[in-house]
C-alpha cells in the first residue's frame, strides 16, 4: 500500500523540511515483513463424508528448508446441500483474535514469502486420511495482488504432485461439472502483502509533497490569473489598444522568415553551435514545463489514462515486481532493459538504428563529441546487451570500446546485432521465395510449349 503523507501547506511548501522527510524515508522506510493472507472458501468432492477437523497452511523456502509457521482454521462452518462431500469454511473467529475463522495469515519477509512454497492441508482426525496442496508463491501471485485458485488434493502418502488453478469467476466454476471429475479440490482466495523499497516508498513520499505544493500553488495562481483577466478588461477598456502594434509585427515576422532560414541554411557551420545551445535550453524549458504541468491535477489525470495500462502491464512482470517491492536482489540495468525494449524484428531495428544514431552524433562536434562518448558508452552497453545477449554476447563489449575509443563511432555495433540475429532468416526467405518464383516460371514455360505443340 502506498504511504500516507501529509501534505498540508507548512510542510509541502518548506523545501528543506520535504528533504528532511525523503531521507527520512529513505532510512526508515519499511523493509520488512509481508504477509500471505488465505482465505479458504470451501473442499470440494472429498473422498467420504467424513467431516475434516481443520485447513493448514505453512511454506518452505526457496532453498528448500523445511516448513515454517504452520497456522490452521477451524472446522468446516456447513455442508455443501449441493454438492456431496463438500464443506463450507467461514463463519466468526475467537473472541480474543477477531480474525475471521477462514483465514491463514503467514507473516515472514517479503523475498523469503515471494520465493517459498506454500502447502495446504485438509486434516482429518485419522491423519492417514490428510490430503495436501502445494503452490509457488513467485509463479501464481504478484505483490498487493488477490487471485482466486482453485487447488487438487492429493494424499499425504501419493506420490502425484498437486497443481493450482487460478479462476476469474468463483461463482460460475462452482456448479461446474467438469471439475468435479477431477477429484478432491480445495478453493481459496489467496493475496501477498508487502513493502514497497525503501528508495520506492521515498519517492512516493517526495511525489505526495510535491503534488500538495503545485496543488496549493495552482489553486493560488489560477485563481489570481482568472480574477485579472476578468477584470483588467472591465476597469481598463484603453488595454484593448494594445492590440493594434500587433498586426504590423506579425506581418514583418512572416516576411522576414525566408531571409532568416536563407542566412541560417548558408551560415549553418558558424550557427550550428548556437543552434544547438538553443534546442537545449528549448528542450530543457519543455521538460521543466511539461513536468510543472503533469504535476497539476489536470496533468496527473491525463497522464494516469495514458500510463496506467503501460505501468500494471510492467508490474506483473517479475523484473517490475523487484523493481518496485522488496521481493529479492534487485535487477541489474540490463535486467531493466531487457523488460521494456522490444523483441520483434522491426521494433529491434529501429532501437539499433537509433543507438547507432546517437554514438555517431559525436562527429557533430569533433572535440566535445568525444566526452559526450564518455557518458554514452555504459549506456549504449547495457542497451546492445539487452537487445543481443542471446545471439552475441560479446556484442555489448563491443560497442564499449566503439565508444570509448576515438575516432569508431562509424561501426555500428547495435545493427550489427540485428544483422546476426535477423539476417539469416530473411536470406533463407528471400531464397525460398526466388526458388519458388523460378517453379512457377518453370511451369508456365512448359505449359506455354505444351499449347504450341
Amino acid at each position: 500500500m502506498a504511504p500516507n503523507v501529509s501534505t498540508s501547506s507548512s510542510s509541502s511548501m518548506d523545501p528543506l523540511m520535504a528533504t528532511t522527510k525523503v531521507a527520512k524515508a529513505i532510512l526508515n522506510a519499511p523493509t520488512g515483513n509481508g504477509k500471505l493472507v488465505a482465505t479458504i472458501l470451501s473442499a470440494y468432492d472429498l473422498p467420504d463424508d467424513e467431516v475434516p477437523t481443520a485447513v493448514t497452511m505453512s511454506y518452505t523456502e526457496g532453498n528448500g528448508r523445511g516448513g515454517y509457521n504452520e497456522i490452521s482454521t477451524g472446522p468446516p462452518a456447513a455442508k455443501h446441500r449441493d454438492h456431496a462431500n463438500s464443506f463450507k469454511f467461514g463463519g466468526a473467529g475467537s473472541p480474543k483474535s477477531n480474525d475471521i475463522a477462514n483465514q491463514l495469515v503467514l507473516t515472514a519477509p517479503l523475498s523469503t514469502l515471494f520465493e517459498s512454497t506454500v502447502t495446504f492441508t485438509l486434516k482429518y482426525a485419522n491423519p492417514a486420511k490428510n490430503l495436501t496442496s502445494t503452490c509457488t508463491i513467485h509463479r501464481t501471485l504478484r505483490v498487493n495482488d488477490t487471485q482466486w485458485l482453485i487447488l487438487n488434493l492429493d494424499s499425504e502418502t501419493g506420490s502425484s504432485t498437486s497443481k493450482g488453478r487460478q479462476v476469474g469467476n468463483m461463482a460460475s466454476n462452482n456448479s461446474s461439472s467438469s471439475l468435479s471429475d477431477q477429484g478432491p479440490t480445495l478453493r481459496l482466495k489467496l493475496c501477498l502483502e508487502g513493502p514497497y523499497r525503501p528508495e520506492i516508498s521515498a519517492i512516493i513520499n517526495l511525489a505526495n509533497s510535491w503534488f500538495g505544493a503545485v496543488d496549493i500553488v495552482s489553486d493560488t495562481t489560477v485563481g489570481t490569473a482568472t480574477g485579472l483577466a476578468r477584470d483588467i478588461p472591465k476597469n481598463f477598456p484603453a488595454t484593448k489598444l494594445l492590440l493594434v502594434p500587433a498586426v504590423p509585427l506579425a506581418t514583418v515576422a512572416v516576411a522576414a522568415l525566408p531571409i532568416l532560414g536563407g542566412v541560417l541554411i548558408i551560415g549553418i557551420p558558424f550557427f550550428l553551435p548556437i543552434v544547438l545551445i538553443v534546442l537545449t535550453v528549448a528542450l530543457a524549458l519543455g521538460a521543466v514545463g511539461s513536468g510543472v504541468y503533469f504535476s497539476t491535477r489536470d496533468g496527473r489525470t491525463r497522464i494516469q489514462h495514458v500510463t496506467e495500462p503501460t505501468y500494471q502491464t510492467f508490474l506483473m512482470t517479475k523484473t517490475g515486481q523487484r523493481i518496485i517491492y522488496d521481493v529479492g536482489p534487485r535487477p541489474s540495468p540490463q535486467a531493466l532493459a531487457e523488460a521494456v525494449l522490444p523483441t520483434d524484428m522491426i521494433g529491434k531495428l529501429i532501437v539499433s538504428l537509433t543507438i547507432d544514431l546517437i554514438g555517431s552524433a559525436s562527429y557533430l562536434i569533433p572535440i566535445a563529441g568525444e566526452g559526450f562518448d564518455l557518458t554514452w558508452a555504459p549506456i549504449s552497453m547495457i542497451l546492445v546487451g539487452a537487445l543481443y545477449d542471446g545471439v552475441m554476447p560479446n556484442l555489448k563489449y563491443v560497442a564499449l570500446m566503439e565508444e570509448l575509443l576515438p575516432f569508431t563511432d562509424f561501426i555500428p555495433s547495435a545493427t550489427l546485432g540485428w544483422v546476426k540475429e535477423f539476417g539469416p532468416n530473411i536470406i533463407d526467405e528471400g531464397k525460398r521465395k526466388m526458388g519458388d518464383a523460378k517453379r512457377v516460371g518453370r511451369r508456365e514455360r512448359e505449359a506455354m510449349v505444351s499449347m504450341t505443340h
